[in-house]
């Protein structure tokens, strides 16, 4: 019975522990790329991001013939091309949180963005015209 009970403590601990870790704030001095982020990505990162869209469009344009059977060409492409080179326009040293995060800063102050569901977004102008871009 004490074992039970030691063992349910423990593991109330670990789920308190585990879930004040995810609730922490990000602090945004440490945020961006630095030194050793630049030159890892440069070195490594950026020609290993641009041989898995190389290859991903190998792979889309090999197996197209078995998309278009299955009618997930859409599908295919949005996983395969379009986001290994969208991944490439990432800035250099920069973690796809911190990409968004700048993106979102330098926003047009008369669009509003909504994320729907992907692969969507709706942008909504001042002048109420609604835009809805599949990505």
């Amino acid at each position: 019975m004490k074992i039970k009970h030691l063992l349910c403590a423990f593991t109330a601990v670990i789920a308190i522990h585990s879930t004040a870790n995810a609730a922490m704030e990000i602090d945004e001095k440490d945020f961006g790329p630095n030194y050793g982020t630049m030159t890892a990505d440069l070195l490594v990162g950026k020609p290993a991001q641009l041989a898995g869209a190389i290859a991903g469009t190998a792979l889309h344009v090999v197996g197209l013939p078995f998309s278009i059977a299955s009618n997930s060409v859409d599908s295919s492409y949005e996983h395969l091309v379009r986001q290994p080179w969208d991944n490439m326009r990432r800035c250099v040293g920069c973690t796809p949180e911190y990409d968004n995060y700048v993106k979102r800063q330098n926003a047009n102050t008369h669009e509003v963005r909504f994320i729907v569901d992907r692969p969507s977004e709706v942008i909504i102008n001042t002048d109420q015209s609604v835009v809805v871009n599949p990505y």
